[in-house]
């Protein structure tokens, strides 16, 4: 009777997991995931930028990992529907992204009505919180990005799903903006050009 009340409420807490998603479209991960494994320490004294930096080892119960993750947004197809992250943020304090082919479009707080471009070589530094949703309408180049996290041992994923934060739908992502944001730089493809 345990086992089944058991199997019973792990159901239902997976379908309440699932149904609060916006699923990534055409996006593949290869995600490595180790304990860190030297004490670190870097300052600068010096009068230029500050900058601190402290990590240190853990025992197995606790401590963090370092998640890296390599994402591969395929190119749109030939609608030129677009591949897409789907609306998430990350259980981290911080992460760094680097975009190392293609270009990726992203959709955030606080203007959904737009998108930002980031070309090859671009760099982003997210975290919990930074809740987006990202996408490749290139049709003729995938999108790949590397991601490193910190994450804490305890915590079995780098993402978490967010419902759409245009629509609040909890399963659905609505379309993407067709206009880019007054910050973003000038992009080959992507909302209102011609090779969508």
């Amino acid at each position: 009777m345990h086992i089944r009340a058991f199997s019973l409420m792990a159901g239902f807490a997976l379908s309440v997991l699932l149904g609060n998603a916006t699923p990534p479209v055409g996006v593949t991960s290869e995600p490595f995931r180790s304990p860190i494994l030297a004490n670190v320490f870097a300052t600068q004294w010096a009068p230029s930028p500050l900058f601190s930096l402290i990590l240190q080892t853990s025992n197995e119960g606790w401590g963090y990992d370092l998640a890296q993750i390599v994402n591969t947004f395929a190119p749109a197809n030939s609608a030129g529907v677009p591949s897409q992250s789907g609306w998430h943020d990350h259980p981290s304090p911080i992460g760094f992204v680097q975009i190392t082919q293609g270009g990726l479009w992203v959709q955030e707080k606080p203007d959904l009505t737009c998108l930002t471009y980031y070309p090859t070589g671009s760099i982003l530094i997210e975290g919990q919180g930074h809740i987006h949703n990202a996408f490749n309408f290139d049709q003729k180049t995938a999108t790949i990005l590397r991601a490193t996290w910190f994450i804490e041992r305890y915590i079995p994923t780098t993402r978490t799903d967010q419902p759409d934060q245009v629509t609040n739908d909890p399963i659905v992502a609505s379309p993407p903006p067709t206009v880019p944001c007054p910050n973003s730089v000038i992009a080959p493809v992507g909302p209102g050009a011609s090779g969508r």
